[in-house]
């Protein structure tokens, strides 16, 4: 019984802890972890990929250097912060410039053999990194070998509202979560192992 009561006890904690979090309090308030994946963050890097595509082609069908100043508009003009890095996980501030940089999304991207795109909330602003792909197609600027694909990586930054994800989706996940827990706890309540000791004895 001693048992039963414990799980009781820590399950209870644990269900009043995920219930308050649904209402934006300690110790997650004004945080949003890369563990919880909000659609709202999907939606972010649905745009972030637009924008990879609109440098592309842009760099492809004018001069290259329009590429860089697509980039900063969107910046003055959105608040988005993009910065381009080549094969090596060096930021291009402008075409034939290469400047040292450490970006951790960046290396990580550029040295994987399965590169993909990077989102990590911090703070109040998101980072995602993007890798540029090896197409046909580039091969009339990128002549080179490149052993993943990647012929360069976007990072973007920008910040985001945390309200929208507040008031919808940590909603539902906590609440979920607290869901489960309660019924968690209504079995463990239902539960009487010293009472199937007793009839495994009484039928003895």
């Amino acid at each position: 019984m001693k048992l039963k009561y414990i799980l009781a006890s820590f399950i209870c904690l644990l269900t009043a802890v995920t219930f308050a979090q649904i209402f934006s309090v300690p110790p997650y308030a004004g945080d949003i972890y890369a563990v919880y994946r909000s659609g709202y963050f999907g939606e972010l890097e649905r745009c972030f990929d637009v924008i990879k595509d609109a440098f592309v082609e842009t760099k492809m069908l004018s001069k290259t250097e329009y590429g860089w100043i697509l980039l900063e508009d969107i910046q003055k003009k959105h608040g988005i912060d993009v910065r381009v890095y080549d094969a090596a996980g060096r930021r291009v501030p402008a075409p034939g410039q290469a400047l040292r940089e450490d970006n951790r999304a960046v290396m990580e991207i550029v040295g994987s053999l399965n590169p993909s795109m990077r989102t990590e909330p911090r703070g109040r602003r998101i980072h995602t990194a993007i890798p540029v792909m090896l197409e046909d197609r580039c091969r009339f600027c990128h002549t080179g070998a490149y052993k993943n694909g990647v012929v360069g990586v976007l990072a973007f930054e920008r910040p985001y509202d945390a309200h929208v994800y507040y008031s919808s989706e940590r909603v539902l996940i906590f609440s979920a979560l607290s869901a489960l827990l309660l019924g968690l706890l209504y079995l463990v309540m239902r539960w009487d192992p010293e009472r199937k000791v007793k009839e495994l004895f009484d039928k003895t």
